[in-house]
């Protein structure tokens, strides 16, 4: 279970991602950690309407829990105590950018299925029961001391507390226990049974991957190919044979039903939704999303390249990217998508390897340069791409 490192990119998805969990000692350094949110500014958060938070209170024999939605009211938190309990607020990278690079550790994950950070803050005797989740967690311990209980295993079981707001096993699971500390970090896997209990006031950083439900894939798809009428051909029903007459939908129908639902499917259309679904944030709606308020043109951000500023993604940014059967690709950010030609795949392996942009990375070839300043600067229009020189 604890490792001594943590693992390559290549043994991490082989023996880990989805399969078993492990905690590695001291992976984040304590200089990091000081720059992240602390308790008075989460707390701040959670006193926000468009915030999605919750404040967990437990009994310290565990049989009585009761759950708290937002938004809270700043006198609330004075009147807690100064034991059992657990505030855990939602999607803190949208709203703290240095709380935000704790998912630059973690590049080597699938980041287009990152749901986002969820922070707890909890006081001593603080826990939210035993349970699993359906998504892939990295629990990353900030200040304080928690005692966390893992299974080896993956738990299957759905008889839960009486308690509509959570789902907490009623009988409990077998597990090893440990004691985590400022940096370490615990990957657990989904339906993997995991019970925290802090030890001491401790604040811990849970980086969520959640991967959709096959019904929700298809619903939004459909939605898509409704919004593009040129794509959602209509059945006709035109090469029937007396097996379907009457009720009878025959063989030879069904499987052409199938083969159009398989051809839109494996078409480039879906490649481009795929890109453009993935990337769509989970936080709240796209027409929320801030554009940048100074627009600049492609000219002006030629310049500032060859002045020597470089470009990067901001970290709580999320793209999606898809390949194409032309070998080009569907780069999409904040669900619109950019199509992006095979010529610039060196930019695209960048983006995958988190690296910044600078003026070498321009082609010298007309059509390629023009093709990724153009990219570039509606990127950046976007704010999925920032300049160094902006935080000055």
């Amino acid at each position: 279970m604890i490792l001594d490192q943590f693992p390559s990119t290549e043994e991490f998805y082989k023996t880990y991602w989805g399969k078993k969990p492990f905690i590695v000692r001291e992976y984040i350094a304590p200089e990091t950690i000081d720059t992240f949110i602390d308790g008075d500014t989460l707390a701040g958060l959670s006193l926000e309407e468009e915030i999605k938070s919750r404040l967990i209170t437990n009994s310290k024999t565990g049989d009585d829990w009761k759950c708290q939605h937002d938004p809270f009211e700043e006198g609330m938190f004075s009147k807690l105590g100064e034991r059992d309990w657990s505030l855990l607020v939602q999607n803190v990278e949208q709203y703290h950018p240095d709380t935000a690079q704790l998912l630059s550790h973690f590049q080597m994950s699938p980041r287009w299925l990152m749901d986002d950070i969820m922070i707890s803050y909890s006081a001593p005797g603080g826990s939210v029961g035993p349970h699993t989740d359906s998504y892939h967690t990295f629990l990353v311990q900030g200040i304080g001391k928690r005692e966390w209980k893992i299974s080896a295993q993956r738990i299957d079981d759905d008889r839960y507390v009486d308690n509509p707001d959570m789902q907490i096993l009623k009988n409990g699971f077998k597990g090893e226990t440990y004691e985590v500390a400022a940096g370490d970090v615990i990957y657990m896997p989904p339906f993997f049974g995991h019970e925290s209990k802090t030890i001491e006031a401790a604040m811990t950083f849970s980086v969520g991957f959640l991967g959709p439900k096959l019904s929700e894939i298809l619903g939004e798809y459909a939605q898509y190919l409704e919004e593009n009428d040129a794509l959602n051909s209509r059945f006709y029903a035109t090469d029937l044979t007396q097996s379907s007459a009457a009720f009878s939908i025959g063989a030879k129908t069904q499987q052409g039903i199938k083969n159009d639902i398989i051809q839109t499917i494996q078409s480039d259309n879906f490649n481009t939704w795929m890109a453009r679904y993935f990337s769509t944030p989970t936080h709240d709606d796209i027409e929320n999303i801030d554009m940048r308020e100074d627009e600049i043109t492609t000219d002006s951000l030629l310049e500032i390249l060859e002045d020597g500023d470089t470009l990067f993604r901001p970290n709580h940014v999320k793209f999606g990217i898809t390949e194409q059967s032309d070998g080009g690709y569907n780069l999409a950010v904040y669900g619109e998508v950019i199509p992006v030609p095979q010529t610039l795949a060196a930019f695209i392996e960048k983006l995958n390897l988190d690296e910044e942009i600078s003026i070498d990375d321009v082609p010298d070839q007309k059509e390629s340069k023009v093709a990724l300043l153009d990219i570039l600067t509606a990127l950046y229009n976007k704010m999925a791409l920032s300049f160094y020189g902006d935080e000055e």
